[in-house]
C-alpha cells in the first residue's frame, strides 16, 4: 500500500558522499549528480535534495535567526577581503587578500582573521606532512567549525530501472554509478563516495550467496570424495556413488526448474544439502553391498540382497527426510517453503537412484573382491572401540540425561536475530555504509513511515509520536515551510544591499605561472614575517613560522617539482572556494516559501497523488541493535499502529519466520512419528528413535547459545531439518538391529554403523562448507547444521546402542 502512494522510495541505491570538509561533499554531490542526471535509460529517478530551488536560493531561510543575522555581521567584516580575493582567485590573490587584512588590523580594524589564518596553517601542515587537507570555505563564511559530522555527508537517491532477465537485476546502475564516481575530475575532490540501499544491498548479498555457494559445492564434492575414499576402501565403488549422485543433482535441478523456475536466497542451498543428504543412500547401500562381497557372495545376488535388505530402511529414511523438509511448506516463509519442496523431492529422486542406477552400474562394474585376510589387530581395536556403548551404557545414559536437562536451560536464553543486515558480508561495503549510517539518527535509513489521510490527520499524529521517547523526530511536508520567513527575508534583503549582485567571478585563476605563485608566499613573509601583531597573535607567528618552514622547502625543488607542489597548495586552499561563492550567490536569491511553490519533486516524495501525507518516524536509539529496533517498533505501534517502514518489516518477518519454524518443528515430529509407526508398526522403536533425535535437537539448541550462533531468517530452517535428517542414522541402526544383528549382536560393529558415520561424516563436510561462505546468514545456517548433525551421529551412535542394550541382551 505505501509503495503504491509513493513508488519512488522501493529498489533504491543511495549515493553516500562524505568528505573532511563539508566543501568536498557537496562539490562531489554537485559533479555525480550532473553526471547521472540525464541517464534515463537506466535510472528512473536521480533525486538530489540540495539541487532543488528550495534547498539552494531558499537555503537561508533554513538558518535560525540568530544563525541568518551571525552570518550577515560575517559577511559584512570580510566582504571587502572576499570580493579582492574574487578578483584574483589564485594563490596571489589569497595572500594579497591576506596582506590587506594584517594591514587593516594594524591600522585598528576590527577583522577577526585567526579562523582564515587557523585554516591555512592547519593546510601548510598537512601539505609538509605529505597530506592534502583542504579549506573549508563554507565554514569560514559561516563562521563556525567543523565539528558536526552531518555536514559533511551528502545523498543522491537514485531508482534503478531493474533488467530482470539479468541474475543481478540492478547490475547495469551499479555499473554506470561506480563508472561516474571513478572520474578522475570527481576522484580528485577528496570526497569518499560509497553505494548502500535496497538495490544494492540485495546486489551485493546475491554475489556473496553465489560466491559462496559455488565454493561451497566445490569443497563439497571434493570432501565427500575424500572421505567416502576413507570410508568405502573402493576407488571403483566411489566413483558410481559420485555417478548417481550427480545425476541425482540434476534431476533435483530440472524439477526445481519446472516447479519453481527460479531459486531465491535460501532456496540456493538446495544443492549444497542434496550432495550431504543424497550421498547417504548410495553409501549405505555400497557399504552394505561390499559387506556382502567380502563374505563371498556372488556379485548379482550381492546386489539383490543389498535391495532387499536396505530398501525399506531407504524408504523410511526417504519420506522422514523429505518430511523434514516438506514440513516447511505450509508456512508462510516462501523462502524456505521453496527450499523445503525441492530438497523433499530431491530425496526421492535420490531414493529412486540409488535403487535403480546404483544397481544398474554395479551389475556393470561389479566390485573385485581381493581375498586377502583381514587385518587381526585392527579388528581387535575397532571391537573394543565399538563396544564401549555397551559396556558404558549406564554412564552414557546418565551423561545423556544430565546434559538434556543443561541444554533445556540453555535453550530459554535461544533468540532470533531481526537484523537482515546480520545475514550478509559485513565486508561488503553496502552493508557496512549501512551500518554506519545507522549509528546516528541524523542520517538513519530504518525510519518508520506513516500514511496520514489528511493533513488535520498527520498533525493530529505528529502530536502523539513525538512524545515517545524512542522517536527522536517526525519530518512531513510542512517541515519544509521555514518559519519567521518576513524576518530572515529582511535580512537577506540587507544581505543584498551588501554584495549587490553577488560575486561575479566564481572561477580559479589559470594565468598564474609556477614563479608568480612562489613569489606570492615570499612577498607575503616580506611584510609581514617580523613586527608586533606576531608578538601578540600567537596564532600569526605559528602561521608565518609554517609559511618559512614551507617556503625554504619549495626553493630547494627543482621547477617540475616546485610546480606540481604550488598547484597542490593552491588545490588544498582555494579548490573550495568557487562552488561556496555560487551557493551563496544561489542563497541571495531566497524568495517566500509556501506548499504551492516547493518543487514538484520534493512534493511529490511527501504528498501522494491522492494527497496523502507521508509521515517519517527518526529513531533516538541505533536500529542496529535489535532490543532497540524492537522497543521502536513496539512502542510507536502501540499508538499508532500504521506505522510500516524496514524496522517493522524486519521485526514483523521475524515473528513471522518464528512461528513458521513452530509450525514446521510440530509438523515435522508429527509426520515424522507417524510415519514411524504406520512403517516400523512398533511404539518402542518409534519412541526410541524420536528420544534419540529430539535429543540431538535440544542439545544442538543449548550449543548454539553458548557458541552465540542465534536463529536468524536463513539458519532457523536447521533444527526442524535436523529431524528429517538425523532420522535416518536412527533408523538404520535400529533396522539393522532387528533384521540383521550378527552373532556377536555388536551393532556398531557392522556396514550400517560404518554406512550411518560416513554417510554423517559426508553430510557434516558438505553442508559444513557453507560455514565458510561470506554471506553471513549461509555461514550461520552451516555452522547450525554441521553441529546438529554431529549431535545427532554422537546421539545415535552413543545413547541409542545403550537404549538398545537390554533387548541385545
Amino acid at each position: 500500500e505505501f509503495e503504491k502512494h509513493f513508488p519512488q522510495y522501493s529498489d533504491n541505491i543511495l549515493v553516500v558522499i562524505d568528505a573532511d570538509t563539508p566543501d568536498q561533499a557537496a562539490d562531489a554531490a554537485v559533479l555525480v549528480y550532473s553526471s547521472l542526471l540525464d541517464d534515463d535509460s537506466l535510472f528512473t529517478t536521480v533525486y538530489y535534495p540540495k539541487s532543488l530551488s528550495t534547498f539552494r536560493e531558499d537555503a537561508l531561510l533554513f538558518l535560525s535567526e540568530e544563525e541568518l543575522f551571525d552570518l550577515a555581521d560575517n559577511l559584512a567584516k570580510i566582504q571587502p577581503f572576499l570580493s579582492r580575493l574574487t578578483d584574483d582567485m589564485s594563490l596571489r590573490g589569497l595572500f594579497n587578500m591576506l596582506s590587506d587584512a594584517l594591514d587593516a588590523i594594524e591600522d585598528g580594524e576590527d577583522i577577526d582573521i585567526e579562523p582564515v589564518i587557523t585554516e591555512l596553517t592547519n593546510a601548510i601542515q598537512s601539505t609538509l606532512d605529505g597530506d592534502a587537507t583542504r579549506i573549508s570555505w563554507q565554514n569560514l563564511i559561516n563562521n563556525q567549525p567543523d565539528n558536526a559530522s552531518d555536514q559533511n555527508y551528502e545523498f543522491i537517491i537514485l531508482q534503478p530501472i531493474l533488467d530482470y532477465e539479468d541474475l543481478l537485476p540492478a547490475s547495469a546502475a551499479i555499473e554506470r554509478i561506480r563508472e561516474v564516481i571513478s572520474m578522475p575530475h570527481i576522484v580528485e575532490t577528496g570526497a569518499r563516495i560509497r553505494l548502500s540501499g535496497d538495490s544494492v544491498l540485495s546486489h551485493e548479498e546475491l554475489l556473496s550467496v553465489s560466491r559462496g555457494m559455488g565454493t561451497a559445492l566445490v569443497l563439497s564434492l571434493i570432501m565427500v570424495t575424500i572421505i567416502m575414499l576413507l570410508g568405502l576402501s573402493s576407488i571403483r565403488l566411489v566413483g558410481l556413488t559420485l555417478i548417481t549422485l550427480v545425476c541425482g543433482l540434476l534431476l533435483t535441478a530440472a524439477f526445481a526448474t519446472l516447479a519453481i523456475g527460479e531459486l531465491n536466497l535460501i532456496s540456493v542451498a538446495f544443492s549444497v544439502l542434496y550432495i550431504g543428504l543424497g550421498i547417504d543412500f548410495a553409501i549405505h547401500y555400497c557399504l552394505r553391498y561390499r559387506e556382502l562381497r567380502i563374505e563371498g557372495m556372488e556379485n548379482t545376488f550381492a546386489i539383490e540382497e543389498s535391495s532387499r535388505n536396505l530398501g525399506q530402511s531407504l524408504i523410511i529414511c526417504t519420506l522422514t527426510t523429505a518430511i523434514g523438509f516438506f514440513a516447511f511448506i505450509p508456512t508462510d516463509y516462501q523462502g524456505v517453503a521453496e527450499l523445503g519442496l525441492i530438497s523433499g523431492v530431491g530425496m526421492f529422486i535420490s531414493l529412486f537412484v540409488t535403487l535403480t542406477l546404483l544397481p544398474a552400474l554395479l551389475r556393470t562394474f561389479p566390485l573385485l573382491v581381493s581375498g586377502q585376510p583381514q587385518d587381526t589387530n585392527r579388528i581387535v581395536r575397532l571391537s573394543m572401540l565399538t563396544n564401549l556403548p555397551l559396556r558404558h551404557s549406564s554412564k552414557i545414559k546418565l551423561i545423556a540425561l544430565i546434559t538434556l536437562v543443561i541444554s533445556l536451560g540453555l535453550t530459554s536464553n535461544l533468540r532470533f536475530d531481526f537484523n537482515i543486515l546480520n545475514l550478509q558480508d559485513p565486508e561488503n561495503e553496502s552493508v557496512q555504509t549501512f551500518t554506519s549510517m545507522l549509528e546516528t539518527s541524523d542520517t538513519s535509513p530504518w525510519t518508520g513511515a506513516i500514511v496520514a489521510e489528511n493533513r488535520n490527520d498527520a498533525l493530529e499524529t505528529i502530536t502523539t509520536i513525538r512524545q515517545l521517547q524512542v522517536v527522536e523526530e517526525v519530518v512531513w511536508l510542512n517541515d519544509f515551510i521555514p518559519d519567521a520567513q518576513d524576518q530572515k527575508l529582511a535580512i537577506i534583503d540587507d544581505l543584498n544591499l551588501l554584495l549587490p549582485g553577488g560575486f561575479t567571478n566564481t572561477g580559479l585563476s589559470t594565468s598564474l605561472t609556477t614563479n608568480d605563485k612562489y613569489q606570492a608566499l615570499t612577498r607575503f613573509l616580506d611584510q609581514h614575517a617580523s613586527g608586533p601583531l606576531l608578538a601578540d597573535h600567537s596564532y600569526l607567528f605559528n602561521f608565518t613560522e609554517k609559511l618559512g618552514i614551507y617556503v625554504t622547502m619549495l626553493s630547494a625543488m627543482d621547477e617540475q617539482q616546485r610546480t606540481v607542489a604550488l598547484d597542490n597548495f593552491s588545490i588544498s586552499t582555494l579548490a573550495s572556494m568557487p562552488g561556496r561563492l555560487n551557493s551563496l550567490n544561489d542563497s541571495l536569491n531566497a524568495d517566500y516559501v509556501s506548499i504551492e511553490t516547493l518543487p514538484d519533486e520534493l512534493k511529490q516524495r511527501w504528498l501522494s497523488a491522492d494527497q496523502q501525507y507521508l509521515l517519517s518516524v527518526y529513531p533516538t536509539e541505533d536500529l542496529n541493535d535489535n532490543d532497540a529496533m524492537r522497543r521502536f517498533v513496539d512502542q510507536i505501534s502501540m499508538v499508532e499502529p500504521r506505522l510500516i517502514g524496514p524496522p517493522v518489516v524486519n521485526i514483523e518477518a521475524g515473528d513471522a519466520v518464528i512461528f513458521a519454524f513452530r509450525q514446521a518443528l510440530g509438523y515435522a515430529v508429527f509426520a515424522i512419528a507417524l510415519i514411524l509407526l504406520i512403517l516400523l508398526r512398533n511404539k518402542l522403536d518409534t519412541l526410541l528413535i524420536l528420544s534419540t533425535l529430539i535429543l540431538a535437537v535440544i542439545i544442538t539448541g543449548g550449543l548454539s547459545v553458548i557458541l552465540d550462533i542465534p536463529l536468524n531468517f536463513a539458519n532457523i530452517i536447521a533444527l526442524p531439518l535436523l529431524l528429517g535428517m538425523g532420522v535416518d542414522s536412527a533408523i538404520h541402526i535400529l533396522h539393522r538391529f532387528r533384521t540383521a544383528l550378527p552373532h556377536h549382536q555388536n551393532i556398531l560393529a557392522t556396514s550400517s554403523a560404518r554406512a550411518v558415520i560416513v554417510s554423517a561424516m559426508t553430510t557434516m563436510c558438505s553442508i559444513g562448507n557453507l560455514a565458510f561462505s561470506p554471506h553471513a546468514g549461509t555461514a550461520s545456517m552451516g555452522k547450525l547444521l554441521a553441529i546438529g548433525i554431529a549431535m545427532t551421529l554422537i546421539s545415535t551412535l552413543l545413547v541409542l546402542p545403550g537404549l538398545l542394550k537390554k533387548e541385545a541382551i
